[in-house]
């Protein structure tokens, strides 16, 4: 089936290495890299995607500010340029993304492997800023 890192060709074919727990977590953060090359058009359908699937909650800037987080029935999640995750691993990324954490749930049912890294492409943009 291939090996960690894989071939951007077998991204969704392969399954996921890592289990949904701390050890995993770590592990995902210090071993996981994306297979995809960071350019525009990865950061573009990243865009899109973060506009469809997260922005909601995490604003448009990723500061926390969604409109949900808005009603007051949800506390913020933290901003991606804040302390807390500006220098958050993206293998770390992609595991929360893949399995959840905290008080947001997987995507990994809404989103493919592939469309994850995208959308951690567009995340770390927001981290720069």
């Amino acid at each position: 089936r291939g090996e960690w890192p894989y071939s951007a060709s077998l991204i969704n074919a392969l399954p996921y290495p890592y289990e949904n727990n701390l050890e995993g977590y770590t592990a995902a953060g210090e071993e996981l890299k994306s297979p995809l090359e960071v350019n525009d058009a990865n950061k573009a359908e990243g865009k899109v995607i973060y506009e469809k699937m997260c922005m909601h909650c995490h604003g448009k800037d990723g500061e926390g500010d969604g409109q949900l987080i808005g009603t007051g029935k949800f506390p913020p999640p933290p901003a991606y340029n804040g302390m807390a995750l500006k220098e958050l691993p993206e293998g770390k990324m992609f595991h929360t993304i893949t399995y959840g954490k905290g008080l947001m749930g997987s995507h990994a049912s809404q989103l493919t492997k592939e469309d994850r890294w995208k959308v951690i492409q567009y995340i770390q943009e927001l981290q720069k800023k």
